[in-house]
């Protein structure tokens, strides 16, 4: 009876902590890339701002590594379909942003939703026409869903067609600049 008891001792705590690890397996890979330090007993990693640290310094070490914008997030969409869509919007609303700064250098944008209005002002101002105002509109409508719906997520080939539309939009705004 002892012996049983010492042996049950012995297995209890790695099976509970293999079945928790088993149980948990599908929220803890998706923590997974949000660590910014993982440490058990020696072994130490570091993710975060040593990791672009080092792209920044592999990009200027070897510039033929920089390729466009549009062809990085399209890769990524394989993976990260959610993040290329919030990406490609912000070349849009940057290009979109730079271009009614040039025109009007005086002018406020919200800074914590400054597209809200960008795309009246776009149409407003004559640099898109209706159907692309509401293109405008409608990508950030989808933009505003991956990001704030919960468990929201988008199929690569949805990802892959609201990044060439952004940048196809991006390009017609650029443009007009």
């Amino acid at each position: 009876m002892q012996f049983t008891l010492s042996l049950l001792d012995i297995v209890i705590w790695p099976s509970v902590v293999v079945g928790l690890c088993l149980l948990l397996r599908n929220p803890l890979i998706r923590l997974l890339p949000l660590a910014k330090k993982l440490k058990y007993k020696d072994f130490e990693m570091e993710f975060g701002e040593e990791l672009k640290a080092a792209n920044r310094e592999a990009r200027q070490a070897f510039p033929e590594l920089v390729s466009d914008k549009k062809a990085q997030l399209i890769a990524s969409v394989e993976n990260l379909p959610n993040s290329a869509i919030l990406n490609a919007w912000n070349e849009v609303e940057d290009e979109a942003g730079a271009l009614l700064k040039s025109q009007n250098p005086a002018l406020e944008l919200n800074t914590e939703t400054p597209y809200k209005h960008m795309g009246e002002l776009l149409v407003m101002g004559g640099h898109l026409d209706i159907a692309k105002g509401k293109l405008f509109t409608e990508l950030r409508r989808l933009r505003n869903k991956v990001a704030h719906a919960k468990d929201f997520q988008v199929g690569r080939a949805e990802a892959i067609q609201y990044v060439e539309l952004c940048f196809q939009l991006k390009g017609h705004l650029g443009r007009g600049i």
